[in-house]
């Protein structure tokens, strides 16, 4: 007969895995639990000690909980960081486009300066009042 070498590990494995999840459903607030309520989770985990452990861990316990039973401070979110947001940033402007860019600005003032200058030849009529 072949014996399976890891079985006594596994099985250390599996207990560790159904004390944790005891004590994090006994250690939970109740306001936190998703799923169901605190009691009928705990009852899952004891009863169904290898199904209920998974299924505490992914569909009972807090989001973003931290790792300690009952921790409910939270791990920390990894930000995404662009490239624009980052310090050494230097966006690069081809010649072109800055030449088009100073010219259309150039272009918007001239434009706003005779706007200016222009007198309005009707006076706007004041809003009318029910």
């Amino acid at each position: 007969m072949i014996r399976f070498a890891g079985g006594g590990l596994i099985g250390f494995a599996l207990i560790a895995l159904w004390i944790y999840c005891i004590f994090d459903v006994i250690s939970t607030e109740e306001i936190l639990v998703r799923g169901l309520p605190k009691m009928a989770w705990l009852f899952i985990v004891i009863i169904l000690p290898d199904i209920g452990s998974i299924a505490w861990l992914a569909l009972g316990r807090p989001e973003f909980a931290g790792w300690r039973p009952g921790d409910t401070a939270g791990r920390a979110t990894r930000r995404v960081v662009g490239p624009e947001d980052r310090s050494d940033f230097a966006p690069r402007a081809r010649p072109v486009e800055a030449e088009r860019l100073e010219a259309w600005e150039a272009d918007l003032q001239r434009r706003e300066q005779e706007l200016r200058r222009q007198k309005p030849e009707d006076p706007p009529t004041p809003p009318m009042t029910w």
